[in-house]
């Protein structure tokens, strides 16, 4: 497929497995998301690199139209670049746009239509936020996911309950690290900014995500 004709069933087929929008998504999937792989990365590369510039440049506007192009959207904008251009400032270029659609999302109540693993992304570009006050509203987020997919809840299984928890640990962890710098000290050597020696230190005893 030339990647001019790339449709949001693409995307979401290719990152969670399935189309249906609250499919389960297996580990193994999920494995990948968050594990630095340099065979992922140029996977993504060469299937997604053109619709991600397309994305970025406001050229998908049909995809807002749907749920799954919205989703398909915060994907191509917040998580495919940090695989494709991962340790460079283009890595972060589609964090506003992907942030206007998952607060638009949310605004609307729209991710409640969607499984466990798909909320979850629809809820990244708050996490990436520099800005304290969406650092809140992630956390907020991220709270009510864990609350909607608690262990009590009927039809709920122990490991989406477990990974509700996690999403929410690393939304309170995130927020954790804006609170005590005001950024994220580990894109600053993408961004060309200058690590203060607070950072620094953080920075060299494993700190980042």
């Amino acid at each position: 497929m030339h990647q001019s004709d790339i449709t949001p069933s693409d995307v979401l087929q290719f990152w969670f497995g399935s189309t249906d929008l609250s499919a389960a998504t297996s580990k193994e999937a999920r494995t990948r998301w968050f594990q630095r792989s340099d065979d992922f990365d140029r996977e993504i590369a060469q299937r997604f690199s053109s619709a991600i510039n397309h994305a970025i440049d406001g050229k998908l506007s049909s995809w807002h139209t749907s749920l799954a192009g919205q989703l398909g959207l915060i994907l191509l904008c917040d998580q495919f670049p940090r695989n494709v251009y991962r340790g460079s400032a283009q890595a972060f270029s589609g964090d506003s746009l992907a942030l206007s659609i998952s607060q638009s999302v949310v605004a609307g109540g729209q991710h409640r239509q969607l499984g466990l693993h798909q909320r979850a992304i629809v809820g990244m570009p708050l996490e990436h936020s520099e800005r304290p006050d969406v650092q809140d509203e992630s956390v907020a987020y991220f709270l009510q996911l864990q609350q909607d997919f608690a262990s009590d809840k009927p039809g709920v299984s122990q490991e989406d309950s477990q990974a509700a928890d996690s999403y929410y640990r690393f939304a309170r962890a995130h927020q954790d690290v804006i609170t005590q710098f005001g950024r994220y000290p580990h894109r600053n050597q993408a961004l060309g900014r200058e690590s203060t020696p607070d950072e620094q230190r953080w920075l060299e005893q494993g700190g980042g995500f």
